[in-house]
């Protein structure tokens, strides 16, 4: 059967004015600040004092967008006759949010939580150049990264800490025997009696 000649423009019109009777939902966004989920992907803000320089993090971005620079240092021995170590420090820590694409591998590879999802998301430049940010700038954004959510009360205890805890609970049995009072033998002789 044959649609009928301008059945496409009436679907089209209903919608229309169905759409024009309802309350519209726009949020006043430069007046008023929108509520984000607490999940919210905006920008990466940098912790410095974990980072390791693993470069896991620029190896693992799928757009080679992290740009990390490091030098080594000596560290002196720990204890007197012990050997020298040497370790990285971070020079430079930028990522070009103009080439990121949000996906957060560098988060998740991260193994030292160095890296974190901020809310933030007003950044915007008038040059595409400036969007590159340097670690200051990342620093400043890791204030805004909110705490994470409550554990669920109901959840099953973590295998680490039923561990701990277990081996603290030994520990103190184990004090506790030793330090409690020791009670006479029965048939040691008492002082007096020959």
């Amino acid at each position: 059967m044959a649609p009928i000649p301008g059945s496409g423009l009436a679907k089209g019109l209903a919608v229309t004015l169905r759409t024009m009777t309802r309350k519209t939902v726009t949020e006043q966004y430069p007046d008023a600040q929108p509520e984000l989920p607490p999940r919210t992907r905006g920008v990466i803000g940098l912790f410095e004092e974990n980072c390791t320089v693993c470069m896991l993090c620029a190896r693992e971005c799928p757009d080679w967008c992290i740009y990390i620079d490091s030098h080594k240092e000596t560290v002196p021995p720990a204890a007197p006759g012990g050997r020298e170590r040497s370790r990285n420090v971070l020079d430079r820590f930028a990522i070009d949010f103009s080439l990121c694409m949000y996906c957060g591998i560098c988060i998740e590879v991260c193994p030292f939580d160095a890296l974190f999802w901020s809310p933030e998301f007003e950044y915007a430049e008038t040059d595409i150049h400036e969007l590159t940010h340097e670690r200051d700038k990342l620093r400043e954004w890791m204030w805004t990264v909110p705490a994470p959510p409550a554990l669920d009360p109901a959840a099953e205890e973590p295998k680490e800490i039923a561990a701990a805890r277990k081996t603290a609970e030994k520990l103190a049995a184990a004090q506790a025997e030793s330090n409690a009072p020791q009670a006479p033998e029965p048939n040691a002789p008492q002082g007096g009696e020959s």
